[in-house]
């Protein structure tokens, strides 16, 4: 398909957008699976100890120390540990419930915009603007994505817009592959880069005493350096499927994804109704946006995005519903079966998050981070300065949360960068690299396990996938470190 081939849908149906891949989904709770049992392998090998924590939670660097006596894990509480998690004791449930909330919302209201339409004339919509500059587009959207993950901090929050973006690299010949380059895949090099983004770079400068958002200038480098390998990436990746749809790596799949959509873009007319419908939605995701602008200066707010963004989503979309309308007991059946579809992704997120809980409980996460402490204080500045971002990459598999795992290791890092000469503006540089490129790459992820589970794309061929620019990312990380530490604040 060339550039300006017409490309729509030219009947009205169901786009079954939110439609989970239980292929996907068991493929990833096998991968998480298998990292549930090396963490608990892992706390009869390491020797239980402990740090003193401040009254925050943070460690006080030089006082672990070994403790046998600790209780560690029961076989029973590794058993039930995707369950444990839910404890409201357990740290970090409170993430996992809100996560597990937004995934019901998300089928519940995407069931309902489907029944609708809407979905589908806002396809068909951007598919007639852009029929002949969807190279634009594909820019564009990548861009915006960025924005959003650099500015304001966004990832989770992303996540309702992914089957959209799905849908509409389909209208324009592409694959998932392309949908979830432009989208999440933008979106998490927006989030590393962190020019503004509150979670990471705001947290890490403000335990460190650091000026907020002060080093700017890199941060802003590193966003368009990384925004050129992602759009070049993604652009010749889908020059390829234009020229070759079977050499995609989900053209089967994608294909009976696609036996519900047929795509003749003459066939496109306006709908005052849905145009109507589409205002309201486009509003109120605008103001999830505005919310996260504001809690980069109003840092109270930050930790409500997420309730936001729930709250938010279900006003858009049943709003916008009911302007088309679906109401009474018709929208409560729509909804509680859309809320059905993304039960199999529950499971998937309760193990990924059992194996923070069996390291914690296992009393050996403190023993992890001493011994990667200690062999950052035995290395010259450079070598700290990789193994600073090296120890803070591998934390998140135990510690997804960037402003939690900020607490707890950085004021340990801040530490060691004044004894190793490492600058603290490279040490936010190498968390926020770290913090943020991770989130799409490593299993552990609960949002990147539901978004692939949204899709017809699996963790291990997303792996294979996206190897390539993962390399030239880590290559980009390193460098903008050694310019950092060498250069800019040598």
């Amino acid at each position: 398909m060339d550039e300006s081939t017409p490309i729509s849908i030219s009947k009205p149906i169901s786009a079954k957008s939110i439609k989970i891949s239980r292929k996907a989904i068991i493929i990833a709770v096998i991968v998480v699976l298998i990292l549930v049992i090396v963490a608990y392998t892992l706390t009869f090998i390491l020797p239980r100890g402990e740090y003193q924590r401040n009254a925050d939670g943070s460690i006080i660097d030089g006082t672990y120390h070994e403790n046998p006596s600790l209780d560690g894990i029961s076989w029973w509480e590794f058993l039930l540990s995707p369950f444990m998690v839910l404890s409201p004791t357990v740290e970090g449930s409170e993430i996992v419930y809100v996560i597990v909330l937004l995934m019901l919302v998300i089928g519940a209201v995407f069931a309902v915009l489907d029944e609708c339409g809407i979905l589908i004339y806002l396809i068909e919509s951007l598919s007639f603007r852009f029929k002949k500059r969807k190279y634009l587009l594909l820019f564009i959207i990548s861009f915006a994505f960025m924005f959003l993950g650099s500015a304001v901090g966004m990832f989770e929050e992303l996540i309702p817009l992914i089957p959209i973006v799905v849908m509409l690299s389909y209208a324009m010949g592409w694959d998932a592959f392309v949908g979830l380059g432009i989208s999440i895949l933008a979106g998490c090099c927006g989030f590393a880069t962190g020019v503004v983004n509150p979670f990471s770079v705001g947290v890490a400068q403000t335990i460190g005493g650091i000026p907020l958002f002060s080093g700017i200038e890199l941060r802003i480098l590193s966003f368009i350096l990384a925004y050129i390998i992602v759009a070049g990436f993604i652009y010749f990746y889908a020059k390829r499927i234009d020229k070759s749809p079977q050499s995609s790596a989900v053209f089967s799949l994608d294909l009976e994804r696609k036996k519900e959509f047929s795509f003749n873009l003459d066939a496109f007319n306006r709908d005052e109704k849905k145009d109507k419908a589409l205002r309201w939605f486009g509003i109120w995701m605008s103001f999830i946006v505005v919310c996260s602008l504001v809690a980069i200066f109003w840092h109270a707010l930050a930790s409500y995005i997420m309730y936001i963004t729930v709250i938010v989503y279900i006003i858009s979309g049943l709003g916008a519903s009911m302007l088309c309308g679906i109401k009474g007991k018709r929208l409560l059946k729509l909804l509680g079966k859309g809320s059905l579809t993304l039960f199999p992704a529950v499971a998937m997120i309760l193990v990924a998050s059992g194996v923070r809980y069996i390291v914690d409980e296992g009393d050996i996460i403190d023993t992890i981070l001493f011994m990667s402490i200690n062999s950052i204080k035995q290395q010259n500045t450079n070598v700290a300065v990789l193994l600073i971002f090296a120890v803070i990459f591998i934390f998140e598999i135990f510690v997804p949360s960037g402003s939690a795992k900020a607490f707890l290791i950085m004021p340990i890092i801040f530490d060691i960068c004044s004894l190793s000469g490492v600058h603290p503006q490279v040490a936010v540089l190498a968390f926020t690299f770290a913090d943020g490129f991770s989130n799409m790459i490593l299993p552990t992820n609960g949002g990147l396990l539901l978004i692939l589970g949204l899709t017809t794309v699996n963790y291990p061929k997303w792996f294979k996938w996206s190897f390539a620019i993962q390399i030239s990312l880590l290559a980009l990380s390193v460098g903008i470190l050694m310019l950092a530490q060498n250069v800019v604040y040598a």
